[in-house]
């Protein structure tokens, strides 16, 4: 019988007594640093880059992994580890946090206090194709009219367009990190923000002031939040092989 031990790594916080994660995850540390881990069986990641997001298997091991960073990201800082670390016990996990020592005590120190906010603009626009009514009009009309329409829809957008690049740099002076993400047709903003807690309220405050004008010009605004800092994590984790 195999006495291997697989250990999912969650992420890595620093290395306190006391640190209350339930029965099952633990942490295993190297200096003043740990990794929270529990054991796993491998397979329960097989495949894991090939999977549909929607996939309910995946979805749970993701619901699983948020919960164990967000139960660490309650009491100490948290560097969030990719979804499906898994290493070959505690001596492999140890050599990660070795080699990644200096650049991870360096970002735990930047997020210590800090707490990730999602903002994200859509504007979704009425079809320029949509024909105005021609009753009633000579075919003159109908094209002055509808390059009137197209004119209006134009102005519309560069509007929205304007209120978001203002909504963005009163945020930008809040947050001390931001990370622009994927922004699907029809998404202006799609930005998380790393947020120190004692200006949260200001960052708010200046989210809905510029929302309000967003949304009468016809946009949806929206934030997400708090996070762990799963969009400000870059560290590292080459970990040598077994000499």
């Amino acid at each position: 019988m195999s006495t291997r031990e697989w250990l999912c790594a969650y992420a890595i916080t620093r290395n306190r007594d006391g640190l209350d994660l339930g029965p099952a995850p633990r942490l295993v540390g190297f200096r003043d640093l740990g990794v929270v881990v529990s054991e796993v069986s491998p397979a329960r990641f097989d495949r894991i880059d090939t999977l549909d997001p929607v996939d309910g298997a995946l979805a749970e091991l993701a619901r699983e992994h948020d919960a164990v960073v967000r139960a660490v990201f309650r009491h100490e800082p948290v560097l969030p580890l990719r979804f499906g670390t898994v290493l070959d016990g505690e001596a492999s996990v140890k050599r990660l946090l070795e080699v990644a020592y200096d650049q991870a005590r360096d970002c735990l120190d930047e997020v210590e206090g800090h707490r990730e906010w999602g903002v994200r603009v859509r504007h979704a626009e009425p079809a320029a194709t949509t024909r105005p009514d021609a009753a009633g009009l000579t075919g003159t009309q109908y094209l002055v009219r509808r390059r009137e329409r197209l004119k209006a829809l134009q102005q519309a957008r560069e509007d929205v367009v304007a209120a978001a690049g203002r909504l963005e740099d009163a945020l930008r002076r809040h947050a001390a990190d931001r990370m622009e993400r994927a922004r699907p047709h029809g998404v202006l903003v799609n930005t998380a923000y790393l947020v120190e807690t004692g200006r949260e309220a200001a960052f708010h405050a200046e989210f809905e002031w510029f929302a309000r004008e967003l949304r009468a010009a016809g946009a949806t605004v929206e934030t997400s939040g708090p996070w762990p800092p799963y969009s400000f994590t870059d560290v590292e984790l080459g970990v040598p092989a077994d000499g």
